[in-house]
């Protein structure tokens, strides 16, 4: 009976063999009708003169674009060489109509809060060589980039980021040459970010095409910028007028479906060339036909799906795709011939883009939805389409902003209208691409003039401006491309003194309760963790210390003789638990600063590693970081023993357990810390302050924060120089523990302080307690 059972199995495993073997041979035959189908149409459609194969897209350069593309680009490639990322907000409304003249303010803010020109002109002038490189290559020729069609839609776009990161680096210089009265530098600046733009013939992708939008509007609000100081010559003004002039975003745009066409076809044709492979070996099939014939089962449809779809499907898809992108192409050819993006929208494929959806489940569905995915992303809900219209009215509000320019040089005045420039300035007045009306324009009462396209959706707002935000750049790199406008283009006027002011009163207050918010966070934190570590002082004092043992060997040689410094200790030899023993010495600053000194040869140490002090390191704790001294100076004494100057009003008053931490940086990890004997010591300040009480920001001044051992205190804080010249005279008091005082920086007499720094004396009292104390400041 068994054995009649096991003939039964190993037959009908034969016979699923066989069946899976004739499916096999039925579906390997390739679909010749299928095939006939691709054939016929790709003929077809290069007898209409549409391209195909990969084979029909040159993208390769000649020697001097190439070498101009290697000076282009240069270190941009990397992008950590890059010594500047937050760009500033070149575009910044202010109200209404008006926008902030960046290079006018003293005080512009990164995205990181810090004062702008200071870093800025420092990574510029670090820079300086690679951009100037770059910007002689652009101003040099046409801009083209060497790349591998044949690679399809796995072309590497390499250039894309530099390219993006360049065009910021250059409106960052020129803005930092307009502020610092540099007014021939920036002009080169700006031009040559113009040229990335203008002068740059664009591979045929997308991404592409919208890495050169972007960039529009990114020169856009450079020159804007640059154009707010008069005295440009007209010749130069009529150089940077003719480069927009002949610009054009729209008539390359359908080649880029053809090269997608060409891509997708070819991604078919390289799906039918991987090999299929079944994922059974014949033992493991004979061994799982009888235990597990339902993934034996899976693993053939899987086999035969792929086999089918790479002999039928794939060419099926193949033939779909030729005459889905034909379509596209079609579609934006008949787009780009529209005389404004009113006509243009409500043409198939352009406000709502079609997408190739397959009847086969395959991988190269699979990565045409991975792409779709991605495109959303930069496209930010927007089109193709949508973003070159917006590129092509911000191109034609350049175009007259700078006629505008050349118009008031010759007359001293802008003119009433737009038609008084032609044809002095322009051939024809451009008009509004967007509804094919005039360009909007007005003069301002205060002697400007404000003009503005309507936008994509095609409605007048009257030259509103989107409400003001962040002065802040996005981080730099590709990122997203950027959102389409809301609302109208507009070229708009500078910002009025008053206006700027009111800005700058709320960005400032904006910037303080930020601040005020995240040290009011740390301060909690910092106190919150020293007194967590506090409390474990007893147990650490009780510890027997961990030291380096006496006969401790370093290169051959005992660590003691390495590190002792027998200028100080003589031929009295120590050992290392000696040697790391802290011994306080009075130098007047007490308490506020404590100095110890221990006995280990300065000019030795600090050529092999280093000493810490370590304030109640608890097992649980990273000595390393959490124990650490929250400020603590490291130095040579006279006679060459180490000195640590420990400032102490940033630690919780009361007891604590001191020790040295010795690092030997040329030993293991593991082995390369030690620690000395813990020292019991006791803080008496009446109050700890915060690690930001230590900093000053010059715009918006000064504000300590302090713990105290009682909720209710009255203090005096005493500002002055140096030099010890009387500043100002701050008084307050406190019911919740908590000193919180700030200091604007303007002394007794209406003067803001200029230096670098200052200092301050606090005179606190308990009336709970009936103490009272004087200390020296952060």
């Amino acid at each position: 009976m068994k054995n009649r059972l096991w003939k039964f199995l190993w037959k009908a495993a034969a016979a699923l063999i066989l069946v899976g073997a004739v499916c096999v041979l039925l579906m390997s035959r390739a679909d010749t009708a299928a095939q006939k189908a691709v054939a016929d149409t790709r003929q077809a459609l290069r007898a209409q003169g549409f391209k195909t194969d990969l084979a029909d897209f040159d993208l390769s350069t000649t020697s001097e674009l190439y070498a101009r593309e290697v000076r282009l680009l240069g270190t941009t490639r990397n992008r950590d060489a890059i010594p500047f990322h937050d760009y500033p907000n070149l575009m910044s409304p202010a109200d209404a109509d008006s926008a902030i003249v960046l290079w006018q303010e003293e005080f512009p803010r990164t995205q990181s809060g810090d004062v702008l020109w200071p870093l800025l002109r420092e990574a510029m002038d670090e820079y300086r060589q690679p951009l100037d490189d770059a910007s002689d290559a652009a101003l040099s020729g046409p801009i083209r980039f060497n790349l591998d069609a044949s690679a399809g839609n796995a072309m590497l776009l390499p250039h894309l980021a530099p390219l993006k990161n360049l065009t910021q680096l250059f409106n960052s210089r020129a803005a930092l040459n307009l502020h610092d009265g540099d007014r021939d530098s920036a002009w080169t600046n700006v031009l040559a970010a113009t040229r990335l733009v203008t002068a740059w013939d664009t591979e045929p992708v997308e991404i592409s095409e919208l890495v050169r939008f972007a960039d529009t509007k990114l020169v856009f609000d450079a020159t804007w910028q640059l154009l707010q100081t008069n005295g440009w010559t007209d010749d130069h003004l009529a150089q940077l007028q003719s480069e927009w002039a002949a610009t054009d975003f729209l008539t390359n745009l359908p080649d880029t479906a053809a090269f997608k066409r060409a891509s997708e076809v070819a991604a078919c044709q390289w799906e039918r060339e991987q090999s299929t492979g079944i994922g059974y070996s014949l033992a493991d099939f004979s061994r799982d036909a009888l235990h597990n014939p339902t993934g034996v089962f899976s693993e053939f449809a899987r086999y035969w799906k792929q086999r089918d779809y790479r002999g039928h499907g794939s060419y099926e898809d193949e033939k779909n795709l030729l005459l889905f992108y034909r379509d596209r192409e079609v579609e934006l050819r008949t787009a780009v011939q529209s005389p404004t993006w009113l006509q243009m929208r409500d043409l198939p494929g352009v406000a709502n883009v079609p997408q190739f959806n397959s009847p086969f489940q395959s991988r190269l569905q699979a990565m045409m939805n991975l792409h779709r995915i991605g495109m959303a992303f930069q496209q930010q809900g927007s089109t193709l389409m949508a973003h070159a219209a917006e590129s092509e009215a911000r191109r034609r509000i350049l175009v007259t902003a700078i006629a505008l320019e050349r118009y008031h040089g010759k007359n001293g005045a802008y003119p009433g209208t737009l038609a008084a420039l032609a044809p002095d300035f322009l051939k024809v007045v451009p008009v509004d691409f967007m509804d094919g009306q005039p360009l909007r324009y007005r003069l301002t009462d205060d002697g400007h003039f404000i003009l503005y396209s309507v936008g994509l959706d095609c409605a007048d707002d009257g030259g509103k401006m989107p409400a003001p935000r962040s002065r802040r750049m996005p981080v730099s790199g590709m990122g997203n491309l950027g959102a389409p406008s809301q609302g109208d283009i507009v070229w708009p006027r500078p910002a009025s003194v008053a206006v700027i002011n009111a800005v700058q009163r709320r960005e400032k207050t904006e910037r303080e309760n930020k601040a005020d918010e995240l040290e009011e966070v740390q301060a909690n934190a910092e106190w919150n963790f020293t007194i967590k570590r506090q409390s474990e002082v007893e147990k650490l004092l009780a510890q027997k210390p961990e030291t380096p043992p006496d006969n401790m060997m370093y290169h051959g040689k005992p660590l003691a003789d390495v590190l002792q410094n027998v200028n100080s200790t003589g031929a009295n030899r120590l050992s290392p638990a000696e040697l790391l023993a802290l011994h306080q010495i009075n130098t007047g600053a007490e308490p506020e600063t404590v100095t110890f000194e221990v006995p280990i040869a300065y000019d030795v140490l600090t050529n092999l590693g280093s000493l810490d002090l370590y304030v109640d390191p608890a097992s649980d704790t990273d000595s390393d970081v959490g124990a650490n001294a929250l400020q603590c100076d490291f130095s040579r004494a006279a006679n060459g023993d180490c000195l640590l100057a420990w400032s102490t009003i940033y630690e919780c008053p009361g007891k604590h357990a001191l020790t040295i931490g010795l690092t030997l940086n040329d030993l293991a990890p593991d082995k390369q810390d030690f620690g000395g004997p813990m020292l019991p010591f006791e803080v008496t300040n009446l109050c700890q302050f915060s690690l930001s009480s230590a900093h000053f920001d010059p715009e918006t001044g000064s504000t300590w924060r302090a713990r105290l051992p009682e909720k209710n205190a009255s203090y005096i804080v005493e500002c002055n120089t140096t030099n010890g010249a009387h500043l100002k005279t701050l008084t307050g008091s406190t019911a919740n523990g908590i000193i919180t005082v700030h200091w604007d920086l303007m002394d007794d007499h209406g003067r803001h302080l200029t230096d670098d720094f200052f200092n301050s004396v606090f005179h606190i009292t308990l009336p709970d307690s009936d103490r009272t104390q004087t200390l020296n400041g952060p």
